[in-house]
């Protein structure tokens, strides 16, 4: 992406969110000495509290049958059940999106659409809070290359290179410039405000 031509984030459709964010967390799914303990229901509680689509027992089972230890899926799903509720608040939607966590669609019914409207919003506000460091990194390593050029341009010997490094140096001031504009459209330089996308 060309961050002098970036725009701050707007809001996403659901679809776009699903679509985005979705899938499983790439982590390891459970440990040999997680399968041998068992405690499938309270297992189910901790993924479901943490988010995790139903698939994930599947991915369980596949892992702990590798280890010779079979799972009890039914005191899972019991469990995820439980920890789902947990998860599928208003308030946790808006924590989840602002952290930039994946969402895998576990919510359902009217709670469903309170979390992802929530959701929505904090992941909005995560995904200007990182187009705005993407700015500023821009602006700082054009703000080290101007006072490179100044310094190149004060040991100048040639009329020619004189022209070049002055030429450059414009440019950089402009880009800086734009930087500085397009950070003042999330709050100001150094002060990302993240109300201005509630």
């Amino acid at each position: 992406m060309n961050l002098l031509h970036a725009k701050p984030w707007k809001h996403l459709t659901a679809a776009a969110v699903l679509i985005a964010v979705g899938g499983i967390n790439g982590c390891a799914v459970i440990s040999e000495e997680e399968c041998q303990a068992g405690l499938w229901y309270e297992r189910g509680i901790q993924d479901g509290a943490r988010g995790r689509s139903q698939a994930t027992v599947y991915q369980i089972a596949q892992k702990c049958h590798e280890y010779g230890v079979r799972t009890d899926t039914e005191a899972w799903m019991r469990g995820h059940e439980e920890g789902v509720e947990q998860y599928c608040t208003p308030e946790n939607g808006f924590v989840q999106g602002r952290n930039g966590r994946n969402y895998e669609g576990v919510c359902t019914g009217p709670t469903a659409d309170l979390f992802l409207a929530n959701y929505q919003q904090g992941l909005a506000v995560y995904q200007a809070e990182q187009q705005y460091l993407a700015l500023e990194k821009s602006y700082y390593q054009a703000e080290r290359e101007y006072y490179r050029v100044t310094e190149a341009l004060e040991k100048a010997e040639t009329k020619e290179e004189v022209r070049s490094l002055r030429a450059e140096r414009r440019r950089l001031r402009r880009d800086m410039r734009y930087l500085e504009g397009e950070m003042m459209r999330f709050g100001g330089f150094g002060a990302f405000n993240p109300l201005l996308f509630y």
